[in-house]
């Protein structure tokens, strides 16, 4: 499914769409009215004429754009373009509609056209930089838009772009600055007002984010952007029902964008609406399936409220999605482990160990899930290893889990008096945790239920232990078998 979010905004494309229209409407409106018909006559047709037409295409691209409907809009600029090939307004939209629509060759073609006819044309170099930008051609970016500021110093488009370029380097006050001077010189810029209002917001301004966003709503109502960033400002200062009536309305506005479902959702999951979060998070997911980020709260969700089949397939799909992201791979391992898929628990937990080798839980938790997939041998190499590779002052208790895992015997002494010295409640819930878990393995349940209850009955709720704890005892007492 196609999607649009705000990241695919083109600065001040529908702003120029709906200027465009309104000239042109204008334009025909000053034609002489035809003579009123003789009341028994039938009205013969009215004929449109070239510029009636050029405004209904206009306002057809306006609305596709609005939609999020990139290629349909770039297809009817591209034929109004056509039409009128010395309208340099029109090259340019079209231009932008092809970048709207992912075509970055054929929009810098159209750009470079007009440059080479027009050097010094703003609107051009201020495209120019644009799709340098989208290249992720930071230098030539920059030429374009110093060419600009040398040229035309006032124009509020290129002062604009120049806000943007500050405000990616996240160099906020710059980005104010320049968002203020492009302000001062172009009132009802609606592109200016919405990033200034994003420089405040960076800056904790929150309320004089909140005026900017305001005039960029109003300035530009039918754009979601002005509304789905002023839904953040709101949410700061605790205008809560006001921030999700905001996000309510960009959503109407662009029922086709991902990223405003997966807003919505977060805040509606911050707020406690989780029924709602949950259809808004698996909207954008339909939307856009590849972005992985919706399948991190989501799965989240699911995770908070026991569903662990559910949250295991939303973080595996975040591992395909985004390998990079090993926070999924810590998930999916727990998740796995809850659901007794101790062999990939195992998988897991090694790929989080191999992104954050300074977290010795990871290698203990693999091990340990290999012991209680029934691969002994495996456990034993794995633990061999691992052991050497840790600081054992620092981490006598991993260093003591995965000696026995090592070792495989029944000799635990040294664990549980390292267990009663312990301080760190955490570290004494996973090392009570890896003790049941090992006698599990070993075949005692009963004994190692004691252990797990011991380590419950601590309440550490925010380790990663605790809660394969809880989800152990509810498996052992499904199966009869308790402390």
């Amino acid at each position: 499914m196609p999607s649009t979010t705000p990241r695919t905004h083109i600065p001040w494309i529908s702003v120029a769409l709906a200027a465009a229209t309104s000239a042109l409407f204008i334009a025909c409106a000053g034609a002489p009215k035809a003579p009123a018909p003789e009341p028994e006559a039938v009205p013969p047709p009215r004929m449109e004429t070239p510029a009636q037409r050029e405004t209904r295409e206009l306002e057809a691209a306006v609305a596709l754009l609005d939609k999020g409907e990139g290629q349909a809009a770039a297809d009817k600029i591209a034929e109004l373009a056509a039409a009128n090939p010395d309208n340099s307004e029109l090259l340019l939209l079209k231009a932008a509609t092809l970048l709207s629509a992912g075509k970055l060759a054929e929009a810098r073609a159209e750009v470079d056209a007009l440059l080479a006819a027009k050097p010094d044309d703003p609107k051009a170099l201020a495209m120019a930089a644009d799709l340098a930008r989208f290249a992720g051609d930071e230098k030539a970016r920059r030429a374009f838009l110093d060419r600009g500021l040398a040229t035309a110093p006032q124009d509020a488009g290129i002062l604009t772009a120049w806000g943007e370029l500050y405000l990616d380097q996240k160099a906020w006050t710059k980005a104010e600055d320049f968002y203020r001077r492009a302000r001062s010189a172009d009132p009802r810029n609606a592109d200016a007002a919405l990033g200034l209002g994003k420089a405040l917001y960076k800056q904790a301004k929150y309320k004089d984010s909140l005026a900017a966003y305001d005039e960029a709503v109003a300035l530009e109502p039918r754009s979601p952007f002005g509304y789905a960033d002023r839904s953040r400002a709101r949410y700061q200062l605790g205008l809560y029902a006001e921030a999700m009536a905001d996000l309510d309305a960009a959503v109407e506005r662009a029922p086709d964008s991902s990223w405003l479902f997966l807003d919505r959702g977060r805040m509606r999951l911050e707020v406690g609406r989780r029924a709602e979060a949950e259809a808004d998070l698996t909207r954008s997911i339909f939307l856009d399936p590849e972005y992985f980020l919706p399948y991190v709260y989501r799965g989240g969700m699911y995770e908070e409220a026991g569903r662990d089949a559910e949250a295991l397939a939303d973080y595996e799909r975040i591992i395909a999605l985004n390998p990079d992201y090993w926070y999924a791979q810590e998930s999916a391992g727990a998740a796995a482990f809850r659901l007794g898929r101790f062999d990939l628990a195992a998988t897991r937990f090694k790929g989080a160990a191999g992104y954050a080798p300074e977290r010795p839980e990871y290698m203990a938790l693999a091990a340990l899930s290999l012991l209680r997939a029934g691969k002994p041998l495996d456990a034993k190499t794995l633990a061999a290893k691992a052991a050497p590779k840790l600081d054992r002052d620092k981490n006598m208790i991993y260093w003591l889990v995965l000696r026995l895992i090592q070792e495989q015997n029944d000799q635990t002494s040294e664990l549980e008096t390292r267990i009663q010295s312990e301080k760190s409640l955490d570290l004494k819930t996973a090392a009570l945790f890896y003790l049941g878990e090992y006698w599990i393995s070993r075949g005692r349940p009963e004994f190692g239920a004691k252990y797990l209850l011991l380590a419950k009955e601590l309440r550490r709720e925010g380790s990663l232990e605790y809660r394969l704890v809880v989800a152990e005892l509810a498996r052992l007492a499904a199966t009869g078998t308790n402390g």
